[in-house]
């Protein structure tokens, strides 16, 4: 790996280029991923692009294999997107900006001029150091002065399960440094009442919904009122909440790697309309979840005619998935190396993929396909520790590959679209991948 600052210079010239050859067009075309960090980089790119008196338009894709429209003469500029495609890209009759934190997948040969910005291009770790709203953020910077949107990165750099490390540390930095972002000591829980952000949150997942004694015996024995404001908790009864949630974690099987992002500090993120970092992640990501991208889009643009909506949405979508989570663990098959969920037409397979592979099963990449008509979409997920030697980003490639569908993404979370008559088929592949990998 190149050393952080001389990585970040690289990226620099990189943004630079994406900024010059945005500054060659009036009008720009974007194309961006509906979750939390697509979401947020669209956002950073919408501000950006405003501030610079740029025309724009912003579509939201849940991937490549998604059809896309552009006219030639055109600039389009694709966000949390693009690395793993180089072939389709590589067809595109117009300018092309990627702004991407996925592994690519070759070269791009661009029919017309290209600026590709992504960290692993400059020895960063994609997964872990910077995010498509990092690389976005970058880019917005080369635009204008808009270090004022480091709130806006950090949103999407959660989502993403990222460390403040690399990239993320820098955009952190800047972030502090321009007043927009302040760290304090505590642990990363969402906003509200401390019995009802336990018994909701996702991140860190603790296993009480529907488990009513476990939650007031949980609170009686960490002494600690269920009817706090989780916000407002002093630094007494934060150290005895982050000493029960860590007990808790351990008994759940939890991979002991997430202590270290959930408990110690948390980011205010002081010039966005939720100041709490968690809750303004799970906000922005249940909107993309439930296909209400362009309500996520307005809450971080500031618009507070959303807030009472975009709130309402991470509700019911919450709920949903605790529900889903509770029926589909008892659903979890087991290969050689993997676990595996096969789900018809289920809520969402990302979600349920994450929550258990890193807090009730990390002792083996977990695979869940979710069939709906004659597709399969699939979410592989597997902890830092087992990714050392799973790559899930190949195993998904070539498993996919074979069958002919299409796979890629980061070592730790991957995903892929199949044909739902294949999918027996494509996970024996990849357990006999994991399995040689971990041999």
């Amino acid at each position: 790996m190149t050393s952080s600052s001389s990585a970040i210079s690289l990226l620099r010239e990189r943004a630079r280029k994406a900024a010059d050859l945005v500054e060659k067009h009036d009008f720009v075309r974007v194309y961006t991923h509906h979750d939390a960090d697509g979401i947020s980089a669209g956002a950073i790119i919408a501000r950006s692009l405003l501030k610079a008196g740029k025309s724009f338009q912003i579509s939201f894709l849940k991937g490549l294999n998604e059809s896309f429209e552009y006219e030639k003469g055109e600039l389009l500029l694709f966000a949390d997107m693009g690395s793993g495609y180089a072939d389709l890209i590589s067809e595109v009759d117009a300018d092309v900006v990627v702004l991407d934190h996925h592994i690519p997948s070759g070269g791009i040969n661009p029919k017309r001029n290209l600026a590709h910005v992504n960290p692993h291009l400059v020895g960063m770790d994609g997964t872990y150091e910077l995010s498509a709203s990092g690389v976005s953020y970058f880019f917005a910077n080369e635009l204008g002065k808009n270090k004022d949107l480091a709130s806006v990165a950090v949103v999407g750099m959660l989502g993403d399960k990222q460390k403040i490390t690399g990239g993320n540390a820098e955009v952190v930095r800047e972030g502090i440094e321009a007043g927009v972002i302040e760290e304090r000591k505590g642990i990363s829980l969402p906003s509200g009442k401390l019995r009802d952000s336990l018994v909701r949150s996702l991140e860190p997942f603790l296993d009480f919904y529907g488990n009513d004694d476990e939650i007031e015996e949980f609170l009686s024995k960490a002494r600690l009122d269920g009817e706090r404001e989780i916000d407002e908790l002093e630094d007494d009864e934060l150290r005895r909440l982050a000493d029960a949630v860590v007990l808790r974690l351990l008994k759940q099987g939890a991979y002991t790697g997430v202590f270290e992002q959930i408990i110690g500090k948390r980011l205010v993120l002081k010039n966005m309309l939720l100041k709490n970092s968690s809750t303004l992640v799970d906000v922005v990501n249940s909107c993309g979840r439930a296909g209400d991208m362009s309500v996520a889009l307005s809450l971080l643009l500031g618009d507070v005619g959303c807030l009472d909506r975009a709130i309402k949405i991470n509700y019911d979508y919450t709920m949903q998935v605790l529900e889903e989570i509770r029926r589909r663990k008892e659903e979890v098959r087991n290969g050689f190396c993997i676990r595996y969920i096969v789900m018809e037409n289920g809520l969402s397979a990302s979600p349920i993929a994450t929550v258990l592979s890193r807090y009730l099963m990390a002792d083996k990449p977990l695979i869940v396909v979710n069939i709906k008509d004659e597709y399969a979409k699939v979410s592989a997920r597997t902890n830092e520790s087992l990714a050392e030697r799973v790559d899930l980003a190949e195993v998904m490639k070539l498993a996919a590959e074979k069958v002919g569908g299409r796979g890629g993404g980061h070592r730790v979370a991957a995903g892929a679209n199949l044909s739902a008559d294949k999918v027996d088929e494509f996970l024996k592949e990849v357990d006999r991948l994991c399995c040689a990998m971990l041999a």
